[in-house]
């Protein structure tokens, strides 16, 4: 008897969710710290050498170590919170003045963009303070003719660091195509690029441009999943009545499929079409990064972000966490009205689809995946868009289930990519059951219900019975 094999989860699913656990592990998982820890002011020289050699990789893992001293002196009390602020604040100077010579030298805006995240954090909580404005030293032995300072502050480099990322963005195209900064700009400027107003309404103009786009590929996934769903009481009848033999539960679910010309895979396609243009927009948005700094949205605003001592964001270039947790309510709607494609997978898929999502929203809120408000916003306005349009769709009449094919093997032929695809997948399909069939009986030369074979491996039809020995010779009839 063999045993149900565990349900197997759709492609695109286990892609997110594999993605979101990557980001879990690098944010949860960072650089363990040595047995012995280095004193901190090894670290500290250490971090010189690295920032001096442009190693932007090393001195990162390094500054955590190092930071990571800084804390348990302040909790010894060995330091004040002044002094530990103020050594961390360094720190970060540092790895960001390492991580944006590293960048220009390699012509990689990335690697800038790296700067910026290691800064972004500490301008929103110093920007008022006089440690930001400090200045420390830092190596110019390597590239002194193209950046000229060895000494520079917090404010001054989260500065330079933007512009730079600005100037590049303008002119650098997405996917070396697309003209990002140009697109994202047009829709700003239809509006007069209002502060108050404009660069919000570019977002949702944004996400109306995309779902537009992807609007006939949403519904067919949409209306697919519906008509799949009306197979659910046929399939969990198999599953019932073979529990004991998962090879012949998925023949026969198999089989249904065929009857009724459902390809379980179609679901999957109009998902994976959709992927590249969302990280295109994505990049789009990126490159406009610093001009949406211009821009507010309701509670996103300068006064807001400055009586809330930066919990609120002051613009639409930086992130907000209100934001992302609305964003989190409408992505869990929207991932909840998604169709799942097979039947039998409904209860997994939507756990999966909660877990996704809860782990995408607390990278967001914890820096681990940052996000500015403006594209926050946009995928708040898609996904308040697709939930829409599923509302919609569910409302649609469905048409019943046809068949196409009958059990007996009758079947109208099917033409074009669609149909040779499904003809390829059952083949595929019935040659892996035979294979475990026949595994599991312990010998190539039995067929699936236990009745040998001949010698050829040939099995008669209709009684599954063979014929040994050698085969009898008709005489022709005599003649009266």
């Amino acid at each position: 008897m063999s045993k149900p094999a565990p349900q197997k989860p759709n492609f695109l699913s286990t892609l997110l969710l594999m993605t979101a656990i990557f980001f879990a592990i690098q944010f949860f998982f960072k650089p363990q710290q040595q047995a012995s820890p280095q004193p901190v002011g090894d670290l500290y020289e250490l971090m010189h050498k690295q920032n001096a050699g442009r190693l932007d990789v090393s001195i990162a893992s390094t500054r955590h170590q190092y930071d990571s001293q800084i804390d348990e002196n302040l909790k010894a009390k060995k330091i004040t919170q002044a002094e530990a602020d103020a050594k961390k604040v360094e720190s970060a100077v540092l790895v960001a003045d390492t991580q944006y010579k590293a960048g220009v030298h390699a012509n990689d805006t990335n690697r800038m963009r790296l700067a910026f995240s290691t800064l972004s954090t500490y301008e929103r909580q110093f920007l008022d303070k006089p440690i930001w404005n400090t200045e420390f030293a830092v190596s110019d032995s390597t590239d002194g003719a193209k950046f000229g300072y060895d000494k520079i502050s917090g404010q001054e480099l989260y500065a330079k660091v933007r512009d730079t990322i600005a100037n590049r963005n303008r002119t650098e195209l997405v996917w070396g195509a697309v003209p990002g900064y140009k697109l994202i700009d047009a829709l700003v400027g239809l509006t007069g690029r209002v502060p108050g107003f404009s660069y919000a309404f570019a977002a949702f103009l944004l996400a109306l441009l995309v779902r537009s786009i992807v609007f006939p590929l949403s519904q067919k996934q949409i209306m697919y999943g519906r008509q799949m769903s009306q197979l659910t009481p046929l399939v969990t009848e198999i599953k019932a009545q073979y529990k004991d033999d998962q090879l012949t539960q998925n023949q026969k679910v198999m089989e249904l499929y065929k009857e009724y010309g459902v390809n379980p895979m179609a679901g999957c396609a109009p998902a994976l079409l959709q992927m590249p243009l969302f990280l295109m927009v994505y990049q789009c948005m990126l490159h406009y990064q610093f001009t949406f700094e211009k821009g507010t949205f309701l509670w996103i605003n300068a006064e807001t972000s400055k009586a809330t001592h930066g919990f609120v964001a002051a613009n639409l270039g930086q992130g907000d966490t209100i934001l992302t947790l609305i964003y989190g309510v409408t992505m869990l709607i929207s991932t909840l009205l998604t169709p799942i494609s097979d039947p039998s997978q409904v209860k997994q898929q939507r756990l999966m689809g909660i877990g996704i999502t809860a782990v995408w929203t607390f990278m967001m809120l914890t820096g681990a995946f940052p996000v500015v408000s403006a594209f926050v916003l946009y995928w708040t306005f898609t996904n308040i868009l697709a939930t829409a349009q599923s509302l919609r769709a569910y409302r649609l009449p469905l048409p019943p289930l046809v068949k196409v094919n009958t059990m007996a093997g009758g079947a109208i032929p099917k033409s074009g990519v669609g149909g040779k695809w499904a003809a390829w997948f059952e083949e595929a399909q019935r040659q892996a059951n035979e294979q475990q069939r026949e595994k599991q009986n312990g010998s190539p030369s039995s067929n699936g219900n236990g009745k040998p074979k001949d010698g050829n491996g040939v099995t008669f039809l209709g009684t599954g019975e063979t014929k040994t020995g050698t085969p009898a010779k008709h005489k022709p009839k005599k003649r009266k």
